[in-house]
């Protein structure tokens, strides 16, 4: 599988995209950990694996 941190800017953009597509279908949800848990899922079919330490730093921290 291929890391999310090492996919180009432009297939990032292209998996959000599509993943914006499929979730507008779905059920939302405020819990961070089940975006997160969500947006892996839907990727792993696709060979790429996500995870929390994916998402941006904040600034400050």
């Amino acid at each position: 599988m291929t890391r999310w941190s090492e996919l180009s800017p432009e297939r990032q953009d292209a998996l959000r995209d599509a993943y914006a597509e499929e979730m507008a279908r779905q059920t939302t949800t405020c819990s961070l950990d089940e975006k997160i848990a969500r947006f892996a899922a839907w990727l792993a079919p696709q060979g790429v694996c996500f995870s929390e330490d994916d998402l941006p730093k904040r600034r400050g921290t």
